[in-house]
């Protein structure tokens, strides 16, 4: 089928929306009719070649949520209709060794899959655009997916809000519940008060940690952290971030989550937890500016742990049934992440106020949000 999807013609460039062929979904494969993607800040890095470098035209979005309009043969989870998010993580099979241990993350029975493959789009001139996520193409009208990354949604719950969920929510919030394990009265202190961060906070809420420190260089992302549960808030602008952390947790935090990228950023993490305690890494740069050379082997004698989370380590359907029970009954927030509203031909101004600092900006493609 025809349909219309962004395109940047090479690392770095502007999206111009044309209109390309969409493959027939494949074995196993589901067609979306896309009604909202949301930006995540990965979606900046990939097209700029930031998650590794790429030739040729590209697409991009992975915060989706649409229909179900059409399925491929095998595909047994969903059917034309159904309301689902689709993201980067997969539901895995549920019996291998992996599933059953619950890292389905590494079911042993999915096919492979990588960053920067050819996605299901041709377009008028010929070329394949490379897809710049793992999952799907979400600034388009329509789009291809394997079954696997794809989770049922509530009729209830906004597809922004599903939106989000499918990626930034669960990468923070998830970090905490299930990599961290949180317990009531350990403290939390999260670098990064991006949707990221902010999830990361509300998931240190819910699990009753104190104190919950907020670090940030902006005070309106301080502000929104405050009202997402932060009993601290700390502008690493104004004071050191690591004086400033033990002046309020004497030894420093149990669980630090590192929201945002940068090397010194990992180092200070590290001497903000506490000597039994832990930093956790979530967000990244490129990969040459990541590599750490300021850590010593035998401060972590004590103890201290340097570690890292990858999509909040969910189990997909489980816990996104688990999320939209807690949005619905206002244990946690998500509409106070949700920024300003763009149309797919609006993805150019919409990438430029993410970069300014808008936390999750929502493209409206479907005419519903």
């Amino acid at each position: 089928m025809k349909t219309r999807v962004a395109i940047a013609e090479k690392m770095g460039d502007p999206f111009v929306i044309e209109v390309a062929d969409l493959a027939d979904p494949k074995e196993n494969e589901v067609r979306i009719k896309v009604m909202t993607t949301t930006i995540c800040h990965s979606d900046l890095h990939g097209v700029r070649g930031e998650h590794g470098p790429f030739e040729g035209c590209a697409t991009a979005g992975h915060e989706i949520a649409g229909i179900i309009d059409a399925v491929g043969a095998n595909v047994t989870y969903v059917k034309p209709g159904d309301r689902v998010l689709c993201g980067v993580v997969r539901a895995g099979c549920g019996y291998c060794e992996n599933c059953l241990r619950g890292h389905s993350w590494f079911c042993e029975n999915l096919p492979p899959v990588a960053f920067r493959a050819p996605g299901p789009y041709t377009r008028a001139n010929g070329k394949v655009p490379i897809q710049t996520n793992l999952g799907a193409t979400g600034f388009a009208e329509y789009t291809n997916a394997h079954e696997s990354f794809i989770c049922k949604i509530d009729d209830d719950i906004p597809y922004a809000v599903a939106s989000a969920m499918a990626c930034g929510f669960i990468t923070g919030f998830g970090a905490i519940l299930n990599r961290c394990q949180v317990k009531p009265g350990e403290g939390v202190a999260v670098i990064g008060c991006g949707g990221v961060g902010l999830s990361a906070i509300q998931g240190a809420r819910v699990s009753g940690a104190c104190p919950i420190i907020a670090i940030d260089v902006m005070e309106n992302k301080l502000e929104l952290a405050k009202k997402c549960g932060a009993t601290h808030a700390v502008n690493a602008k104004n004071e050191n971030p690591v004086e400033a952390v033990k002046a309020i947790t004497k030894y420093g935090a149990e669980h630090v989550i590192i929201a945002v990228a940068g090397k010194g950023i990992k180092r200070q993490a590290f001497d903000i937890a506490a000597p039994w305690g832990e930093a956790v890494i979530i967000g990244h740069g490129r990969a040459e500016e990541e590599m750490l050379d300021d850590f010593n082997a035998m401060e972590f004698m004590q103890g201290k742990r340097f570690t890292g989370s990858v999509m909040g380590a969910v189990t997909l359907r489980r816990d996104i049934k688990k999320y939209m029970d807690m949005y619905r009954k206002g244990i946690i927030d998500i509409d106070c992440m949700l920024t300003n509203k763009f149309t797919l031909d609006q993805l150019n101004e919409a990438y430029a106020d993410a970069e300014s600092g808008a936390l999750k900006n929502i493209v409206v493609i479907g005419g519903e949000a």
